[in-house]
């Protein structure tokens, strides 16, 4: 009998990778969202031909997106669970279209690019939950380990592509923008193929419905293949079915199980985000000739896209052979040392020559990357307890998110009010800062169980003491 618990068969293992390509092209455009900056910005600020802006005018177009991700992202969860994970996707779809096609027919229009940014920033907030979820509740034991690694993966593509994009086309954003809408019209024509999850089937009472996804999804022949992995989702569908109040739901999130790591995380994000790390994505073009380096602007931010890139491989790599506190603090002490001296060579104190510096930038990203900025992520579908992971996961999404919005609309204007250099001094403060309070406070979850994380925050002593995390919050 062919079960959760056995090795994939090849066509149960093809239908899984399809299903979760398809359903991550909503990680590549949201990719793409957050790199698209790099291709307007510049020829906003400049003197060709085409549309003009000032800074504030710029810095919002580059903003909105964060705008309208956060409320988006807290929606997705009733959304998904209303609709189901496959028409939720396709809502996201329908976003992206609009926002991508608007920013592609109009480049001209400065209202049309706020509405497409924040239409596009509705789509980005949407799929940071409804993908992971979908791919989650679809994958077998044995692939769902390396079908969740795709989603940033793919991200870090779609951050690729467009600063590619970018290099190519310095002087306009349509070709970009044609493209990502090409993406996301193909995603919305695909996503209706794919099953929907066999777990919200059954946590809607569609249990024949649920069987066939299942068997779709498991390349199985007869029902009996499946039985008994549908016997364990029905078990989970139980157990979601099982809702609780809002007065229970935030009397849960005031236990130490679940506002320790809540507050653990939300100030790992924010000293992540404060690092520099957020810049560099949005506004590679703008961060590289800030930090002194004017002839290879372009092709220096696509090498940023491509540390991004990479580094989605080495963060799987070094937190599966060490776990995710050690690739923190090493990555946040690299990336600090790296900003510090990309900081103090804007000064008379460091004269560095111009392809050091370069090596420097492309460091910084990659190291930040590895652990500082990417760990927070993946310790959200295991750091919070079951009972308040949903809403906790969606509540740091959208505080991620927010945070996000303040950094990007706030650094074009502060670069010309105060400077370049008191803002890398901030940002090597953020990270040093940040890497002391990791070597305090970080609750290394690897080797763990949910259930031993969770007892850990709860101050159990039956946790074995080289698993227990470090300290509380």
């Amino acid at each position: 009998m062919v079960h959760s618990k056995s090795p994939s068969s090849l066509k149960s293992t093809a239908v899984q990778v399809a299903a979760s390509l398809v359903a991550n092209l909503g990680a590549m455009m949201s990719g793409m969202v957050l790199g698209f900056p790099s291709t307007f910005v510049s020829p906003l600020l400049g003197s060709g031909s085409g549309l003009h802006a000032t800074v504030d005018e710029a810095s919002w177009a580059a903003s909105l997106s964060f705008l309208a991700a956060p409320v988006t992202c807290l929606l997705a969860g009733p959304i998904v669970d209303w609709v189901g994970r496959r028409w939720g996707l396709q809502l996201m779809n329908v976003t992206h279209v609009a926002g991508w096609l608007l920013l592609a027919v109009f480049p001209r229009s400065l209202p049309l690019l706020y509405v497409g940014r924040l239409l596009s920033g509705a789509g980005l907030g949407l799929g940071c939950c409804m993908v992971p979820t979908y791919i989650t509740e679809i994958a077998s034991i044995t692939l769902r380990t390396t079908l969740v690694t795709l989603s940033p993966v793919m991200m870090a593509s779609g951050i690729f592509i467009v600063y590619l994009w970018a290099t190519i086309y310095q002087t306009s954003w349509t070709e970009a923008a044609f493209f990502a809408f090409g993406i996301s019209v193909w995603s919305l024509v695909l996503t209706p193929l794919l099953p929907e999850s066999p777990l919200w089937l059954l946590s809607k009472g569609r249990a024949e419905e649920a069987l066939q996804a299942l068997q779709r999804l498991r390349g199985a022949s007869a029902p009996e293949q499946v039985k008994e992995e549908l016997d364990s989702f029905s078990s989970r569908a139980n157990d979601k079915q099982q809702t609780s109040s809002w007065l229970s739901t935030f009397h849960n999130l005031l236990q130490p199980e679940a506002y320790k790591p809540l507050l653990f995380l939300n100030i790992f994000f924010l000293f992540s985000q404060f690092s520099g790390i957020a810049v560099t994505i949005n506004f590679g073009v703008s961060f590289v000739q800030n930090a002194g380096i004017e002839g290879q602007s372009y092709l220096l931010a696509l090498g940023i896209s491509l540390m991004r890139l990479c580094s989605t491989f080495l963060t799987t790599w070094a937190c599966s052979v060490y776990g995710k506190r050690t690739p923190s603090l090493v990555t946040g002490g690299l990336s600090t040392l790296l900003m510090a001296m990309i900081t103090l060579s804007l000064s008379p104190v460091l004269t560095l020559q111009p392809w050091v510096l370069g090596v420097c930038v492309l460091l910084f990203v990659l190291f930040n990357s590895v652990g500082f900025s990417s760990v927070p992520w993946s310790m959200m579908g295991e750091i919070f307890p079951t009972n308040v992971r949903g809403i906790a996961s969606g509540l740091s999404a959208c505080i991620l998110l927010s945070e996000s919005f303040v950094i990007v609309k706030l650094y074009p204007g502060l670069v010309l009010s105060i400077g370049v250099f008191p803002i890398f001094l901030f940002f090597t403060i953020s990270g040093a800062i940040g890497t002391f309070y990791l070597y305090l406070f970080f609750p290394e979850t690897h080797g763990l169980s949910l259930i031993e994380i969770e007892e850990s925050f709860r101050g159990s002593k039956n946790v074995k003491k080289q698993k227990q995390p470090t300290r509380g919050v």
